[in-house]
């Protein structure tokens, strides 16, 4: 059997803003290419924090848990480049799947990557200086390296192609899936989680972490003209605080609506589902996404959406959502009162949006994934 390593490093499964994107697709997608038949033994590296698997693994696999704390950035960094490649040499393994943009360079091996987006190349100005020069670097030299890249989207496809130079017959989309605990809930059920969390009253809901390019104070001072057009509701912004948080503050603290915008930070996995389902409406107005798993898991939750027409994200919604510049605040509010004030809209968008998420499915992503394993055996 061809022996396969999974570089899951970047898993979490503690309740921070780390363990978001790049978290949740490193298991969902490790989940799927477990569950799927195949002729590869594999092997998982894990950080130290993981104690067990965020699910049931259909076939057994290897774990190889580092003793390093790898659960922090600057040490996994360090790990994969000065001990990983020792690992991979010592378990021979033939290909390793690393799903965060970055290769062990030295690794004596063949290597399949995920680039989930550039956008520390699009938009620098978002990303902290050190973290912004060393992803160029790496991600540039690592897209080299590999047999193959794997992207989440088209518009990262075009992204690795356009300022990584690398030839379009060796990126390959490979969108990720819609997860199963994100579906319509029944009405009562759904009443219960507004009054057991005192949302008694409509709300619009963004999900992610709390950084530059979510725009989240274009949201706040949106949500202000929405509120002065009639909407008695609230805003609720879940996610943990990442970095620069300052005009998001600024944006709040100049709010006249600021007491009916609520910061609930970083919300259990467990209890997302029921926060989507809850929402009236979803805003998601990112300047720049790889593919914007919230979009998706709020379609597949039966809300409707409003996001940004930039990057990836037209292409994650389809014609199921509004979509705005995400820097507009007057075109953002008039988007969100047109469709909190239409039942009919809202309903449109729902069976839209429920339509859409069905194309995106883990167990092709992972057949995918087992399908650019087998060509990295190829020849050289």
């Amino acid at each position: 059997m061809a022996r396969v390593g999974l570089n899951a490093l970047v898993l979490r499964t503690d309740a921070s803003y780390r363990n978001a994107g790049p978290s949740r697709y490193t298991a969902s997608l490790v989940e799927a290419v477990l569950a799927r038949p195949s002729e590869f033994e594999f092997t998982l590296f894990l950080n130290e924090q993981v104690h067990a698997l965020p699910f049931e693994a259909a076939r057994p696999a290897r774990i190889l848990r580092t003793k390093a704390p790898t659960s922090r950035t600057g040490v996994r960094v360090l790990w994969e480049h000065l001990l990983a490649p020792w690992h991979i040499a010592a378990t021979r393994l033939e290909v390793v799947h690393s799903m965060l943009n970055v290769v062990p360079l030295a690794a004596p091996t063949r290597h399949v990557v995920t680039v989930h987006d550039l956008s520390f190349m699009r938009i620098p100005g978002a990303h902290p200086t050190h973290r912004r020069w060393y992803l160029t670097a790496a991600t540039w030299l690592s897209a080299r390296r590999a047999k193959a890249v794997l992207a989440d989207s088209h518009a990262t496809k075009n992204d690795v192609v356009e300022l990584l130079g690398v030839d379009p017959k060796r990126v390959h989309v490979v969108y990720p899936g819609r997860e199963a605990a994100f579906h319509p809930r029944p009405e009562a059920s759904v009443q219960a989680f507004r009054h057991e969390n005192k949302r008694d009253r409509p709300f619009v809901l963004f999900v992610g972490t709390l950084e530059p390019r979510k725009n989240i104070d274009v949201l706040v001072r949106a949500f202000g003209l929405v509120a002065s057009n009639g909407f008695t509701g609230d805003l609720v912004i879940a996610g943990g605080s990442g970095w620069a948080t300052e005009a998001i503050d600024a944006a709040l603290a100049d709010s006249p609506v600021r007491r009916r915008i609520h910061r609930i930070g970083y919300v259990k996995q467990e209890d997302l589902p029921s926060w989507y389902c809850a929402a009236d409406l979803v805003v998601y107005p990112s300047s720049y996404e790889g593919f914007g798993i919230p979009v998706l898991e709020a379609m597949a939750s039966g809300t409707p959406v409003i996001t940004s027409k930039r990057s990836s994200l037209p292409e994650v919604a389809g014609d199921a959502a509004l979509t705005v510049e995400p820097r507009d605040v007057s075109q953002l509010a008039t988007a969100m009162t047109a469709v909190l004030g239409s039942p009919e809209t809202r309903m449109a968008m729902r069976e839209r949006g429920l339509a859409q998420s069905q194309r995106f499915d883990w167990m092709v992503a992972a057949e995918r994934c087992l399908n650019l394993y087998r060509h990295a055996l190829g020849p050289r």
